[in-house]
């Protein structure tokens, strides 16, 4: 018993049990026990493992390679045993020695005289992959089941992309066995002399699962799906970027700023989105486009939409030619922040993008346009209109010719300043001086003194 206790061999047992029967319930010429053992996998104990795909799209990860088994096992016994006792075989015996091979301690379970004389009883055991199964191809090797698994699903009319996505099981059977070992009479209250007795499972198995995980990111990675529309990794978009043009500008507004997405996904289809303002007080209407392409392949698609900047309103101003007249210095500084969203097939959004305009003049417009977004996707007409009005706006000629027409004004000032030059004229107070000259004619007097003496 002891020796057998410490080691037991396939052919051992062989020769010991040549008379008993090879049913399940196996008894000996005098049987008293009727036992049973089957897999009784749980939470805890789930008879898995677990292979994940790598980037490449191979089953190669395998996180653990221990699988938790659980087993139930049962004794019915026709008479009172004596010194009763049993061992649970789990996995395929591996150790050679003199031409047998024997199991290795990690996967022997004794049962004490208390556990075989119950009713039932449960077994729990952590086994290492490749004590489970037998030497050979695949053997120990836990990722090769899942590869050699693939290919048979591929030979069968599976697409790669389906069966890299879905991923699959494989289930394997391990050996399992078990066998006990009692004596009956030999008692003082029994006039039978004791006798000793066995009994074996020997033909069960426990089912093992190998969980071949499944990954649709990798799937549509490595092979993307080519069949009809509906299958695995349908139409959806993958990234949206917005950006503008230009980003920052300088001059007369309202100005026209472009701003540009680029939508790439997977497949082809109809896509819908919207391009809000960010913080602004603009209605964006909900727009639709199309991204061409096969089922499967990638796919890009650049939409542009135009925006119309321009100061926030301020009360009328009079203004020379239809500019209004700029009161701070540098200009008025006008930020707008723009971004895109995708709602369908999936929800996908840019980044924020900033535009930055300064407006150096500002064409007289409406009192309440803000320059907030205006976006009319349902009647393209009108937007194209819309935008279209503002461009003559940035042509300075008119401004300049405008200007230069004020500019000739300064000469009547300078006519009004020439006309009385003329007061400096002192030819007639010169003729006026020179008139009264003649009267220091004094002959006349001295005519008259001369008379007298006569």
């Amino acid at each position: 018993m002891k020796a057998l206790n410490a080691r037991f061999t396939l052919s051992s047992l062989s020769l010991a049990l040549l008379l008993a029967s090879t049913a399940a319930q196996a008894v000996d010429d005098n049987p008293a026990a009727t036992a049973t053992i089957k897999a009784a996998p749980n939470g805890g104990q789930p008879h898995t493992l677990q292979v994940q795909l790598d980037q490449k799209g191979e089953w190669s990860v395998v996180p653990s390679s221990t699988v938790k088994m659980r087993f139930q096992y049962t004794h019915q016994w026709s008479q009172q045993p004596s010194k009763p006792w049993a061992r649970i075989y789990v996995g395929e015996a591996k150790i050679p020695k003199n031409g047998e091979m024997h199991f290795e301690k990690s996967q022997m379970f004794d049962l004490g005289a208390a556990q075989v004389k119950a009713a039932s009883g449960y077994l729990n055991a952590n086994l290492p992959f490749k004590l489970l199964v037998s030497d050979g191809i695949p053997g120990a090797d836990i990722a090769l089941y899942c590869g050699f698994e693939k290919n048979n699903r591929l030979k069968q009319g599976k697409g790669l992309n389906q069966v890299l996505r879905q991923g699959f099981n494989v289930k394997l059977d391990v050996p399992l066995k078990m066998a006990g070992f009692y004596q009956l009479g030999g008692g003082p209250n029994t006039s039978r002399p004791a006798s000793s007795h066995q009994y074996h499972l020997w033909d069960k198995s426990a089912p093992v699962t190998i969980q071949c995980l499944g990954n649709p990111t990798i799937a549509d990675k490595v092979a993307p799906p080519k069949g009809p529309q509906g299958l695995a990794a349908q139409f959806q978009v993958t990234s949206v970027e917005l950006v503008a043009q230009p980003a920052k500008f300088k001059g007369v507004c309202p100005a026209e700023v472009n701003l540009k997405a680029t939508i790439k996904g997977v497949g082809g289809g109809e896509i819908k989105y919207w391009l809000e303002e960010v913080g602004g007080k603009g209605a964006a209407l909900q727009m639709t486009s199309n991204l061409p392409g096969k089922v499967g392949e990638a796919t890009q698609r650049v939409l542009n939409q135009k925006v119309t900047i321009k100061p926030d309103a301020q009360p009328p101003q009079q203004g020379i030619g239809g500019f209004k007249a700029n009161t701070q210095g540098q200009g008025t500084l006008v930020k707008r922040s723009y971004r895109l969203h995708v709602l369908a097939p999936n929800k996908q959004q840019s980044s924020k993008v900033e535009v930055e305009v300064l407006c150096t003049s500002t064409l007289n417009v409406q009192p309440g346009g803000s320059g907030k977004l205006q976006v009319a996707p349902v009647e393209p007409p009108k937007p194209g209109l819309q935008i279209k009005a503002p461009q003559p706006q940035p042509e300075p000629p008119k401004p300049k010719l405008q200007l230069k027409a004020n500019e000739p004004q300064p000469p009547k000032p300078e006519l009004k300043l020439q006309a009385p030059q003329a007061q400096p004229e002192p030819p007639k107070p010169v003729l006026q001086i020179k008139a009264p000259q003649p009267q220091p004619e004094p002959p006349k007097p001295t005519l008259q003194l001369q008379s007298n003496p006569q």
